[in-house]
């Protein structure tokens, strides 16, 4: 396969994800992600109100760059980081943070 065929291939393997992580976020954004913890306020309710979308969101801009550089880059690298790293928060707002 020559680079130019792996840079294509690369582009739209990336453009997918990014497609696909994109529709999710849309999804979480106005339908919801169907999380509730009742009785929540503040900082917390705020994560756990948007820290799921925004993970997506985070995701879809690190494929939207990967596809445009055709390859995972370090801006890729450490968007993802982010977006995991929000989850985590995400994660520990719902089942740990009292």
């Amino acid at each position: 396969m020559s680079e130019k065929q792996q840079a294509t291939r690369a582009r739209a393997l990336f453009g997918a994800a990014a497609a696909v992580a994109l529709v999710v976020a849309v999804i979480f954004a106005t339908v919801g992600d169907g999380v509730e913890v009742p009785g929540v306020t503040g900082l917390r309710a705020w994560v756990i109100d948007g820290g799921h979308t925004l993970v997506w969101v985070l995701l879809t801009v690190a494929f939207a760059i990967a596809a445009v550089r055709a390859a995972w880059s370090r801006l890729s690298n450490g968007i993802a980081i982010a977006a995991g790293i929000t989850y985590a928060v995400f994660l520990i707002a719902v089942f740990v943070w009292r």
